[in-house]
């Protein structure tokens, strides 16, 4: 199958939508609602061990660059069990194309559009992401790295514009019903952190000697999103408090709308448009990745037929699966922690490139021991 690498620095600019829009716009009522004013400390809490997910999605990277994680699995379990074990894989990815692409839908005829069909803003949205997908991975790299510097900017802006509507006080008192309601919190950053998987699919290289190591990469993605995500917690609960933030079905697009520039009295455009180009971005990875790992398991030359039916299904199976907004929340609260078992996967895909990178240095003579990965 062809390839088109991407380089290490652009990942980056992917991880950042790909995790940022489920927890700024899908999560965040649910995380309210189950830790209230103590969200915060959940989040972090969930992104203490997950820097060992971070840090072995670097480690992989390394190892597998100029593979996917499908054609890897095919070449080293065989083509039958190969496509056994990336099978969930595969129905990873499109669960939660379609978790995204209903979500951006319900998002905009909700707050926005509420007199236009859903379906309609699906397939549109569905079709530009595919056709997106369909010029390639170099292509989105290169869209997300304008949009993630705009989105680091103008959120600043945002950040600094609602400083004086904040009180911090409200946040008090810390943990005043014990640490349990952060638990499930904790759970589903991790859950959360697990659909980086994705990035397996994408073939990236290090196309120079001194370019950034993939440590580094996902090091700095770490930290920005730590930053990024207890911000919006105590963002909607300093402003609004805890018990009106609960009852806001998007804390972030409230807290935008108290925004006045001059003449322009309410920002919900800055919301529409984050919302939008973030989602897009999330969708298009996650398509992407589908596109390829299918094209993988019936290897075929090209993913370019894939990405087009398998973008229909998934607009089939999101608008047959969510009825309405409380459908897909409910299935959002109840379902979204399974994406853990992915976070596991991760982990012990670590301990079994190390093995079988062991087993091929041993077999070629080479000191035994996986090749440290580079700081430059």
């Amino acid at each position: 199958m062809e390839k088109t690498a991407i380089a290490s620095r652009q990942i980056f600019f992917l991880i950042t939508p790909l995790i940022v829009i489920p927890g700024h716009f899908f999560l965040i009522k649910i995380f309210l609602g189950w830790a209230g004013r103590d969200t915060w400390l959940g989040m972090i809490l969930g992104f203490i061990p997950g820097i060992a997910i971070f840090l072995a999605l670097a480690y992989l990277s390394e190892k597998l660059s100029g593979k996917t994680i499908v054609e890897w699995s095919m070449e080293k379990l065989g083509p039958f069990f190969g496509r056994i074990a990336t099978l969930p894989l595969i129905i990873f990815f499109i669960i939660h194309s379609c978790v995204t692409l209903y979500g951006y839908a319900i998002f905009i005829t909700a707050v926005f559009l509420p007199q236009h069909q859903l379906w309609l803003i699906a397939v549109i949205f569905a079709l530009c992401v595919c056709f997106t997908v369909h010029l390639g991975i170099e292509v989105i790299a290169r869209v997300a790295e304008w949009i993630i510097i705009l989105n680091i900017l103008s959120g600043t802006f945002v950040s600094v514009a609602l400083s004086p509507q904040k009180d911090y006080k409200k946040l008090l008192p810390i943990l005043e019903n014990g640490i349990e309601p952060i638990i499930p919190v904790a759970l589903v950053i991790l859950a959360l952190f697990g659909e980086m998987i994705v990035l397996l699919m994408i073939n990236v290289e290090r196309s120079v000697p001194n370019a950034v190591s993939f440590r580094k990469v996902y090091i700095l993605s770490f930290i920005g999103n730590l930053i990024i995500f207890p911000s919006t917690a105590t963002g909607a609960i300093s402003i609004f408090g805890v018990d009106q933030a609960t009852k806001f079905m998007y804390p972030v697009e409230s807290m935008v709308r108290l925004i006045d520039v001059g003449f322009i009295e309410r920002f919900d455009i800055y919301g529409l448009t984050i919302m939008s180009v973030s989602a897009y971005l999330r969708l298009a990875i996650l398509h992407y990745g589908s596109s390829v790992a299918v094209a993988n398991w019936f290897k075929l030359k090209h993913y370019h037929s894939v990405n087009w039916i398998l973008g229909a299904l998934i607009v089939y199976l999101a608008l047959i699966k969510f009825d309405t907004a409380i459908s897909f929340y409910d299935f959002m609260e109840k379902y979204y922690i399974y994406g853990l078992v992915f976070s596991v996967v991760i982990l012990i895909l670590v301990l079994i490139v190390f093995i079988a990178t062991k087993a091929s240095n041993k077999q070629r003579g080479q000191p035994a021991g996986p090749k440290q990965l580079e700081n430059n």
